[in-house]
C-alpha cells in the first residue's frame, strides 16, 4: 500500500512547469476512485504526484507542494484547484478544506483523505486574514495600532475578538476594518 496525491487542474492540458524538489505531476498513476467521481467529467485533468520513488511514501516537502501549486496558478491562469492525499486503493468521504496557496501561514500538509481546494484569494483578503491573527496574537500586550485614516492608537491591546472583530486598545474600541497595521509598542 502506497501514499499517493491527486490535484484536479480545471483545465483539458494545464502548462505544467519543472518539478519541484523531486515532485512532480504526470497524467499516468493512480486516481482515487471518490475524486475521479467527483472531478472525472468536469473537463479538466486529474494528475498524480510523483517523487524519486513514484508514489509519495514518506514524502513531508508539503512546500514543494504550495510552490507547486503557486506555479500552476501563475502559468495557467486559473483561481482554484482540488487536492487529495491518500492511500492506494483506499476510499474516503471527502471532508472539505479551502487553502489560499499565497499565504504560507495557512499552508499545512494534507492529511489522507482530506479534499484540499486551492484557491487564491485577493491580496487584501489574505492582509485582512493576517492582521486578525496578529491582533489575536498581541492581546495583553502594548501595541501601535496603524490606522487606514492615519491616526495611531497606542497602549495595551486589551481585548479582540475574532469574531466581530472588534478590540479595545487602552481605553479606545476599535474595529478591525480600521486598522492598516500592528506593531509591537516600543
Amino acid at each position: 500500500m502506497c501514499e499517493m496525491l491527486n490535484i484536479f487542474v480545471p483545465l483539458p492540458r494545464p502548462v505544467m512547469g519543472p518539478p519541484v524538489r523531486g515532485l512532480r505531476f504526470l497524467t499516468s498513476g493512480e486516481i482515487q476512485k471518490d475524486f475521479a467521481a467527483r472531478y472525472g467529467r468536469t473537463g479538466g485533468v486529474i494528475l498524480t504526484g510523483a517523487s524519486a520513488q513514484g508514489c509519495l511514501c514518506g514524502f513531508e516537502d508539503w512546500n514543494a507542494f504550495y510552490e507547486t501549486a503557486r506555479d500552476l496558478f501563475d502559468r495557467n491562469a486559473i483561481e482554484s484547484m482540488s487536492a487529495l492525499r491518500f492511500w492506494s486503493g483506499d476510499r474516503y468521504e471527502l471532508a472539505e478544506r479551502v487553502v489560499d496557496p499565497d499565504d504560507p501561514e495557512r499552508c499545512p500538509p494534507l492529511e489522507p483523505g482530506e479534499l484540499v481546494v486551492l484557491r487564491t484569494l485577493p491580496a487584501e483578503r489574505r492582509r485582512h486574514r493576517q492582521l486578525l491573527r496578529a491582533l489575536v496574537a498581541r492581546v495583553g500586550s502594548p501595541a501601535t495600532l496603524h490606522m487606514k485614516h492615519g491616526a495611531e492608537l497606542h497602549g495595551t491591546l486589551v481585548a479582540f475578538d475574532e469574531e466581530s472583530e472588534v478590540g479595545t486598545i487602552g481605553d479606545r474600541t476599535f474595529v478591525a476594518a480600521q486598522v492598516l497595521s500592528i506593531e509591537p509598542a516600543a
